[in-house]
């Protein structure tokens, strides 16, 4: 006969932990349902099976969970673009790698929709315009640092900064996505990620 053992206590900060990232995952579901005007803090709180407090010990409000969702995409997105990267031994092959996950990423419905909404937030909230300030300069600093790798070999050349090819290829790409999204069937997504494409490759020469 087996007998099962007792499972082993979280400590308070493993609690703690668990409990940010289970609203932050619900949090996510209902902001990209409702946006960020739309969703209910007590409801977030109460579909991932926790108490209004319990939120609120976690996060000053819905608004600063949000920015909390934003962040943990972005960090996700990054850990997959340097895992991506880390094993290919081709200059040349990095670059296409790193181009079309790219515009997978940019054209992914649900980034559309959540950076979108953390856009019209910041536009209407000084609070969240400043953690759009932030996210932003972290996106950048990020993503400069993949494409000054990929900068290091002597064949890829850019007439732009690793900084400035990556606030052009985020926003205006992102612009595109947007669109498509609106526009549907006239623009498809395709279409649409080849554009992004097309971008990137103007942006770089190959000697």
């Amino acid at each position: 006969m087996t007998i099962a053992r007792p499972r082993k206590r979280l400590t308070r900060e493993e609690s703690r932990a668990q409990t940010r990232a289970k609203l932050i995952a619900v949090g996510r579901k209902h902001f990209l349902r409702y946006g960020l005007g739309g969703a209910v803090a007590e409801k977030i709180a109460e579909d991932a099976g926790y108490s209004r407090g319990a939120l609120y010990a976690n996060f000053d409000g819905k608004e600063e969970l949000f920015v909390a969702v934003i962040h943990e995409e972005q960090t996700r997105t990054v850990d997959f673009l340097r895992s991506l990267l880390k094993d290919e031994p081709s200059p040349k092959k990095r670059v296409k790698k790193f181009r079309d996950a790219l515009a997978d990423l940019v054209t992914d419905h649900d980034w559309i929709v959540l950076r979108a909404e953390f856009e019209v937030g910041a536009l209407r909230s000084d609070p969240i315009r400043k953690s759009f300030v932030e996210a932003h300069r972290q996106q950048r600093r990020d993503g400069g640092e993949l494409f000054r790798g990929l900068l290091q070999s002597p064949d890829i050349t850019s007439r732009l900064t690793p900084d400035e090819f990556m606030t052009v290829m985020t926003n205006l790409a992102h612009g595109l996505a947007v669109t498509q999204r609106i526009l549907g069937a006239e623009l498809s997504q395709k279409s649409t990620r080849n554009l992004i494409q097309s971008l990137f490759d103007g942006l770089i020469s190959f000697t």
